[in-house]
């Protein structure tokens, strides 16, 4: 696959992945992981616009830089998020220990989870990265003529 297309694919893949649920709750509609516009979401939809722009010029330095920053933010939001779910989960255990609908409880605790869009985030970063590190067979065939 040319490097310019995976590049093309991953920030496509990134943009539209945040716009995508990654957490489910039963009383509340799926959240997408941009959907509250904290700071580090904005670093990582800039960072695959940017991806974008390096991919459609070949800037392999610029690809990397975006693919490790949405990496880097992506990354953090992910544990965050997902030790929160834990946190959360472990908390409504401990608080409905002594009512008697303790099995509707465990019911609703297996729905609350992270969604999909984290693994199309995922990929999305992982092409991004991916067509940052390949070479271009271009630039390597007009240094050998």
């Amino acid at each position: 696959m040319d490097k310019r297309i995976m590049g093309m694919l991953g920030a496509a893949l990134l943009f539209v992945g945040m716009f995508l649920p990654v957490f489910s709750m039963p009383t509340i509609d799926d959240i997408t992981y941009f959907q509250n516009g904290r700071f580090d979401r904005i670093i990582v939809l800039s960072a695959s616009v940017f991806a974008m722009y390096f991919a459609f010029a070949r800037n392999s330095k610029g690809l990397v830089a975006a693919g490790a920053m949405s990496l880097v933010f992506a990354g953090y939001s992910f544990i965050d998020m997902y030790l929160q779910v834990r946190d959360m989960k472990a908390s409504i255990r401990t608080e409905s220990v002594n009512y008697e609908f303790e099995g509707s409880i465990d019911t609703i605790l297996n729905t609350i989870e992270l969604q999909w869009g984290w693994y199309v985030i995922a990929a999305g970063v992982l092409l991004i990265l991916v067509a940052g590190f390949v070479s271009d067979k271009a630039k390597h065939s007009k240094k050998r003529a």
